[in-house]
C-alpha cells in the first residue's frame, strides 16, 4: 500500500498542511482513519475529563481542549499520527500554578487557566517565528526521562485520594507531603469508591494486556457509568462528576489583571517546553516507524495555535500526547483524517451526549489517569541510561528528586538548568590527542590508545577534538602545555582540523600560546585550517606572525615538510 504523503508536502509555505497532503489522499485510507478515530475519542474522552480534574478545571475543559487540539493540529502539524489532546504533564503545571493565585475562587481559577494556555500558545508561535524549533534538543534525555517520572508519581499520587474515597485532602505540598497526608487518612477510605476504582485499574491492565487494540478506556468509562447508575453509588458516598453543560462555550479572552502575567509567562515556559518535548518525542517516534519527515518548527506552530484555540474555548493546554498517539497509531490511522474524525464524534458528543457522564464516578477517572500515565514510569529506560553511562543517574536522579521534592514548577526549571549545565560541561571539556600514523592505512590516530601508532620526533602532533570556545580555551592551552613540557619536542603542531569555527577568545588564545612556546624555544604550526577558521585566525594577524607556510594544508604535509619524511 502507498504511503501518505508528508504533511505539507507540495505547499511552498507550507502553513496549511492539509494542504499539502489532503489532495493526495486516497479513498483507501478512509475506512481506516474512520475505526482509527473513533476508537481514538474513548481514549480521549476519558483521559480529557480526568486531566481535568489534574488541572483542577471542570471535566468539560478537558473534552473542550481535545477538540480544538485535534481539530487544529489535524490542519497545520507535520505528523499523520500524532493526536493532539490534553496531556496529564502540562495540566499539573496549570493546577500549580493557578491554584495558589486564585486563593480558592473558582471563576478567576478559570480565567487563570485559560489565560496560562493562551500565553503558552504565543509563545509556541513566537518561537515558531524564531525558528527555535532546535532548542528542545538542548534538553537531555536522561534529565527529561527523570523529570517525567517524577511528575508521574506526582499525577498518582494526587489521583490516589479520588481512587480511595479520601474526602478533605488538600493536596498542596511535594510529593512525599501528599503521600503522607494519604497514608494518615487510609481509615477514612471509601470501600465502594475503592473497590469501583480497583476493579477499573485491574481492568484497564488486563484488557491493556491482552486487547491491546481494544478501547479499554472506553469500556471502563461506560461500565462505571452503569454500574454507578443501577447500584446507586452516589447514594454510597461515591463522589460523581455529575452535571456537564452541553454545547459549545463562545471563544472568548479571559479577564484578568495585568499583574498576574509577571506570574504566568514562567509558568508558560514550563509549558510550552514540557509540551513540546512531549509531542516531539511522540511525533518523531511515530515518523521513524513510519519512514516520513517531522518538521520542528512546524510544530511549534501547529501545537501553538493548537493551545490558543483551547485557551479561547476555556480548555486547558494540550500536546501530542504518547498514549493518544500510539493509541491512534495502533488502531490503524493512516492520516490525520482520523483526528478530524476524533474531533466529529467528539464535537458530537458534546453537543448531544453530556448527560450520559452525569454518573461517573470520579475513581474511575483517576484510574484512568494512573493508568493512561503508567508509561512515564520509564524504569527501563533509567537502567538504559545507566548501562550505557554509569554517570547518567547523575543526570535523572537529580531531575527526579527535584520535582519530588520542590514540586512541578521547580523541578523543570531544575531540569533545564541541570540540562544547560551537562551541555556546558562537556562543550568545556575538549580532549587534546597526540597524534601517531598507522603504516598500513596512513591514518592519523590517538597515540594514546594505538600505542603501535608511529610518531615522528622532533615533531609533537597534538588534535583539538571537541568544541573550542570561550569556556574550552584555558583546557586546551593547559593541555598542550602540559604534554609539550613532558615530552620536549623541538616542533609543535596543532591539528585544527575538528574546528569548523572559532570565536575571539579562542584565537587569542592561540595567539597566547603561539607566542608563548616560540619563546621557550619551540616552533609552532598549524594544519587543516578551515577557511572559517583560517581567515578569523587572519584577522587577529595569527596568520602573518607565524608566516603562512606555517599553515598547512594537512598533517602529513606538515611532517614531510617539517620532518624531512
Amino acid at each position: 500500500m502507498e504511503n501518505p504523503p508528508d504533511a505539507g508536502a507540495g505547499s511552498p509555505v507550507r502553513f496549511l498542511a492539509i494542504a499539502g497532503w489532503l489532495p493526495s489522499y486516497r479513498r483507501i485510507w478512509l475506512r481506516a482513519d474512520i475505526i482509527a478515530g473513533v476508537a481514538l475519542v474513548g481514549l480521549l474522552i476519558s483521559e480529557g475529563m480526568g486531566y481535568a480534574g489534574i488541572a483542577g478545571v471542570p471535566p468539560q475543559a478537558g473534552l473542550y481542549a481535545a477538540l480544538a487540539g485535534l481539530f487544529i493540529y489535524a490542519l497545520f502539524g507535520s505528523s499523520r499520527h500524532v493526536a493532539v489532546s490534553a496531556t496529564s504533564s502540562t495540566a499539573i503545571i496549570i493546577a500549580a500554578t493557578a491554584g495558589p493565585m486564585a486563593a480558592g475562587n473558582p471563576e478567576r481559577y478559570a480565567s487563570l487557566a485559560a489565560t496560562l494556555v493562551i500565553i503558552a500558545g504565543l509563545i509556541f508561535i513566537l518561537a515558531w517565528v524564531s525558528r527555535l524549533g532546535f532548542v528542545s534538543d538542548f534538553v537531555a534525555k536522561p534529565v527529561v526521562t527523570g523529570f517525567v517520572f517524577g511528575l508521574a508519581l506526582i499525577i498518582i499520587i494526587r489521583q490516589a485520594p479520588k481512587l480511595l474515597g479520601i474526602q478533605g485532602l488538600g493536596g498542596n505540598g511535594n510529593f512525599f507531603r501528599l503521600l503522607w497526608d494519604v497514608i494518615t487518612h487510609l481509615g477514612s477510605v471509601n470501600n465502594p469508591t475503592v473497590i469501583i476504582g480497583i476493579l477499573s485499574l485491574a481492568t484497564l491492565v488486563l484488557l491493556g494486556r491482552f486487547a491491546g487494540r481494544f478501547p479499554a478506556a472506553l469500556m471502563v468509562l461506560v461500565a462505571g457509568i452503569v454500574a454507578s447508575f443501577l447500584l446507586g453509588l452516589s447514594d454510597h458516598g461515591v463522589s460523581i462528576v455529575g452535571h456537564i453543560p452541553s454545547g459549545l462555550p463562545r471563544p472568548s479572552l479571559p479577564s484578568i489583571s495585568p499583574g498576574d502575567l509577571s506570574t504566568l509567562i514562567p509558568s508558560a515556559a514550563g509549558i510550552v517546553l514540557v509540551a513540546y518535548a512531549e509531542g516531539l518525542g511522540s511525533a518523531r517516534v511515530l515518523a521513524d516507524r513510519h519512514r516520513y519527515e517531522i518538521d520542528p518548527n512546524q510544530e511549534l506552530r501547529a501545537t501553538g495555535l493548537a493551545n490558543i484555540g483551547s485557551g479561547l474555548l476555556g480548555g486547558i493546554a494540550v500536546a501530542g500526547g504518547l498514549s493518544g498517539s500510539s493509541a491512534n497509531d495502533t488502531n490503524g490511522a493512516k492520516t490525520q483524517v482520523s483526528a478530524l474524525t476524533a474531533s466529529a464524534v467528539l464535537l458530537l458528543t458534546l453537543v448531544f451526549l453530556t448527560s450520559l457522564f452525569h454518573d461517573l464516578p470520579e475513581s474511575v477517572l483517576a484510574a484512568i489517569v494512573i493508568y493512561a500515565v503508567r508509561h512515564m514510569l520509564n524504569y527501563r529506560e533509567i537502567w538504559r541510561f545507566s548501562r550505557i553511562r554509569a554517570d547518567s543517574l547523575g543526570m535523572t536522579l537529580p531531575a527526579l528528586g527535584g520535582v519530588l521534592v520542590f514540586g512541578v514548577l521547580t523541578g523543570l526549571a531544575l531540569a533545564v538548568v541541570l540540562s544547560l549545565a551537562i551541555l556546558a560541561r562537556e562543550l568545556s571539556r575538549p580532549h587534546v590527542v597526540e597524534l601517531g600514523k598507522i603504516k598500513e592505512t596512513g591514518a592519523w590516530v590517538n597515540y594514546a590508545h594505538h600505542p603501535e601508532a608511529r610518531r615522528f620526533p622532533p615533531l609533537a602532533i597534538y588534535r583539538i577534538d571537541g568544541v573550542l570556545f570561550f569556556a574550552s580555551a584555558d583546557v586546551v592551552r593547559n593541555a598542550i602545555r602540559k604534554s609539550v613540557k613532558h615530552g620536549r619536542p623541538s616542533i609543535v603542531v596543532i591539528d585544527l582540523e575538528a574546528l569548523f569555527d572559532i570565536d575571539a577568545t579562542s584565537v587569542i588564545m592561540l595567539d597566547d600560546l603561539a607566542r608563548d612556546l616560540q619563546a621557550d624555544g619551540f616552533e609552532v604550526a598549524f594544519t587543516n585550517a578551515h577557511h572559517g577558521v583560517l581567515r578569523v585566525l587572519a584577522r587577529e594577524g595569527l596568520v602573518d606572525k607565524l608566516g603562512e607556510y606555517r599553515f598547512y594544508p594537512s598533517v602529513d604535509v606538515a611532517v614531510a615538510r617539517l620532518a624531512g619524511d
